[in-house]
């Protein structure tokens, strides 16, 4: 098959990546992590205090810093997604709903590096594929992360092929969503301000009859990441757009109750609710 320069320039510099050593990215970890609340840290400070309105102030500066340090981290962590340490939890939960011959539908928060879940899964004997951005925005970066993913052992659908995902799951797939973004596919409230969310994975759930598990990721006191399923059960209104809307807005509120407990672990950098226009940016 015809590789594209692009491609192969990609692949060399995450191959690049993949060999530089600790100090070289817990320099830019830094680095890029005083950029981050620079730039945003009114926006975390902002969404924390709309979020968990009874957080101290000096708690919410620790909580926007540590959340700039990390999302960092995972944005980072691509190209050494082989090296991370961490330990899956609940794979009897996955391998139950894998058992169904059904496919899965993995719903997941941005809690930990992107796609640890799936490599983990995949090195688990699970076949397993992931939906990523379409790149319209950043095609190199984008060619980056194809990159990263593959040496990874990662397989991937782009954004914006709903087709891909439902032939993914007929093929007996388990695919990973992200869910906590923004999206203008329904209303949601997320903690407490109307928002909205994707619901094409609750969607493809309920039109395939495929098992849903929920999926986030908690840190170790040691630096390992904990990866943890649950079983999430559909349960069905009087018609399908109200059985989505009941059971995306139960999906938001498990991943609430997630980030409330790991509030540092959240990118509250991205501005979920919309703030960039409402407030100004501390000079």
């Amino acid at each position: 098959m015809f590789t594209s320069w692009k491609e192969v320039a990609a692949e060399r510099t995450v191959m690049a990546l993949s060999y530089l050593p600790d100090v070289f990215w817990n320099g830019m970890s830094q680095f890029g992590a005083w950029l981050l609340d620079r730039q945003k840290g009114h926006i975390a400070r902002a969404s924390i205090k709309l979020a968990l309105p009874d957080t101290e102030p000096q708690h919410s500066h620790q909580i926007a810093r540590a959340s700039a340090r990390h999302s960092l981290n995972y944005a980072l962590s691509l190209p050494r997604l082989k090296h991370i340490s961490y330990q899956l939890h609940d794979l009897t939960t996955v391998q139950e709903a894998v058992a169904e011959d059904r496919g899965v539908i993995i719903i997941s928060l941005h809690t930990g590096p992107p796609d640890l879940g799936t490599m983990a899964l995949t090195r688990a004997g699970i076949h397993t594929k992931t939906v990523i951005g379409a790149g319209k925005q950043s095609p190199w970066l984008n060619s980056l992360g194809r990159s990263a993913l593959q040496r990874a052992g990662i397989q991937f659908i782009q954004r914006g092929n709903p087709t891909a995902v439902l032939q993914a799951i007929k093929q007996k797939y388990a695919v990973f969503l992200y869910s906590d973004m923004r999206a203008k596919e329904m209303p949601v409230t997320f903690f407490g301000q109307e928002t909205s969310a994707p619901a094409s994975g609750i969607y493809a759930a309920m039109l395939s009859k495929t098992p849903i598990l929920f999926h986030y990721c908690t840190l170790a006191e040691n630096g390992e990441w904990q990866l943890w399923f649950e079983r999430f059960d559909i349960e069905l209104k009087d018609n399908r757009n109200d059985s989505v809307q009941h059971n995306l807005q139960r999906l938001i509120h498990k991943m609430e109750a997630v980030i409330k407990n790991h509030p540092e672990l959240w990118i509250w950098h991205y501005d979920r609710f919309k703030l960039k226009k409402k407030i100004r940016k501390r000079s």
